[in-house]
């Protein structure tokens, strides 16, 4: 879905400000990322991730290519500041819903309903999807090099985390689930399962959200009733 041209009172994903307020050379800034940003979507949708290339989105977003790469350091920065404002917002509703949700919804429907949000949204484009995700599996990499978008989202994943275990420590507390396992390791283990998945599933030719939701959830009940192991099969 094309970038639109920001109304006089959106909000820029960097400062929080409405345009209206901002000076003449912010607002002139807004438009040229917001041009690189568009440029990048269709460049990467009719050429693909792979064969697409900056210079090539600078072209097309009328910019120098010196310019582009005041905005975003590299080809995946340019991926990741298409993706960025979409996931905020994807988790600021899941943050909001939370703060409404009756705890008493089982542990199954709250976890696919947490990771289903994202799974509908990586289904919106699976050409962006499929190269997004994959950067998800480097978040560890310690480099200095990052450009800014991509640095954006590596943070966001201890966003992701803290709101996945507030609902591990939510049932816990109830009595719900054991309290035997931290609820890092709990939440761990159901972002590795998530990771994986989703990964597996976005290579589908049409990766179709409630087909990858549904084996989410299948692998995520196993996960959550065990596979009841003989005694001694499961010594730690």
């Amino acid at each position: 879905m094309p970038a639109s041209t920001p109304s006089p009172q959106t909000a820029t994903a960097e400062t929080g400000a409405p345009v209206a307020k901002l000076g003449l050379r912010a607002r002139g800034k807004l438009e040229k990322r917001r041009r690189i940003k568009q440029s990048a979507r269709e460049v990467f949708l009719e050429k693909g991730y792979d064969a697409a290339t900056t210079r090539e989105i600078a072209e097309r977003a009328e910019v120098a290519i010196g310019t582009l790469f005041v905005y975003a350091k590299d080809k995946r920065d340019l991926l990741m500041m298409i993706i960025n404002d979409d996931l905020d917002r994807v988790n600021a509703e899941l943050s909001e819903e939370l703060g409404h949700a009756r705890d008493d919804a089982p542990l199954i429907d709250q976890l696919t309903n947490f990771f289903g949000r994202r799974y509908r949204y990586w289904a919106g484009e699976p050409r962006l999807a499929r190269p997004a995700v994959q950067a998800t599996f480097d978040f560890l990499s310690t480099s200095t090099s990052q450009g800014p978008e991509t640095a954006r989202f590596y943070a966001r994943r201890s966003q992701i985390v803290e709101l996945l275990l507030s609902i591990i420590v939510s049932k816990q507390k109830a009595g719900k689930i054991g309290a035997q396992n931290s609820a890092d390791d709990i939440a761990a283990l159901f972002m590795t399962i998530y990771l994986t998945e989703v990964r597996r599933w976005l290579n589908d030719d049409n990766p179709q959200a409630d087909i990858g939701i549904a084996r989410l959830r299948k692998l995520m009940a196993l996960a959550l009733c065990g596979v009841a192991p003989a005694p001694g099969e499961a010594d730690i």
